[in-house]
């Protein structure tokens, strides 16, 4: 059984922790002061912020072990002064420490400059995930833009709908039948086949029946205004 150092206490390392829990033998690392950290791991996981990474790498003791981060954004060179034995582990998910995962149905996305080290991170991620792919700094990059657009920036729409449901007495509940069909439809057709409303339509009087209604909060308003005026020019609407 491998054993491998989680060096993070957030929620991706908590996560971690939970995956490999009976696959391998998980050491909970400190990031802050290296306590816990076993020099004989096979792997040592940098799961911390992205401005973090740098500095933990920095901080860990010497190790014939895998160096790896977790970041979608960061290059995989950022480690290269660690040794040749570094990469990527990058696994495409929203994590909550208390929302449970069937981590077989997350993607990793895995790179290193070596062979045989992409090949081992590879073999590590399959160990609990069914979707295991090579995928290179640029591509991993496009992968966290992408996912911040379809899942930071979407709940954060839902974190609005759910303010102004809230102002006029009403509860997000009576949403997720909604949400749920939207997301239903992206599985058997383009999310851009999928746009419906007033913006895909160019239905300019609903819209300003909207912007009217929204009057009072100018930051929302404009937020509307913005992403009204993509879909309609994405929809190629005079």
């Amino acid at each position: 059984m491998v054993k491998i150092n989680i060096i993070g206490t957030g929620n991706v390392a908590t996560h971690l922790l939970k995956a490999f829990a009976g696959k391998a033998e998980t050491v909970s690392v400190n990031p802050h002061t290296m306590e816990g950290f076993d020099s004989s791991a096979d792997f040592s996981i940098i799961a911390v912020s992205d401005n973090a990474i740098r500095e933990v790498a920095d901080a860990i003791p010497p190790t014939d072990g895998i160096i790896a981060h977790t970041s979608g954004t960061t290059p995989a060179d950022i480690l290269v002064f660690k040794g040749i034995r570094t990469g990527v582990f990058y696994p495409l998910q929203t994590f909550s420490k208390n929302l449970e995962l069937d981590y077989s149905h997350i993607p990793f996305f895995v790179e290193s400059n070596d062979p045989s080290t992409q090949d081992s991170l590879a073999g590590l991620a399959s160990k609990i995930s069914d979707s295991v792919t090579i995928a290179d700094s640029d591509k991993r990059k496009a992968l966290h833009v992408a996912s911040v657009f379809a899942c930071n920036f979407a709940n954060h729409m839902w974190t609005i709908a759910d303010k102004i449901l809230h102002d006029n007495g009403m509860d997000f509940e009576v949403l997720r039948p909604l949400l749920s069909e939207t997301l239903r439809k992206t599985q058997s057709i383009p999310p851009a086949a999928a746009q419906t409303g007033p913006a895909a339509r160019n239905d300019s009087k609903t819209i300003d029946s909207h912007m009217e209604f929204l009057g009072n909060d100018e930051n929302i308003a404009k937020l509307y205004s913005m992403i009204t005026s993509s879909i309609i020019n994405t929809s190629k609407h005079p």
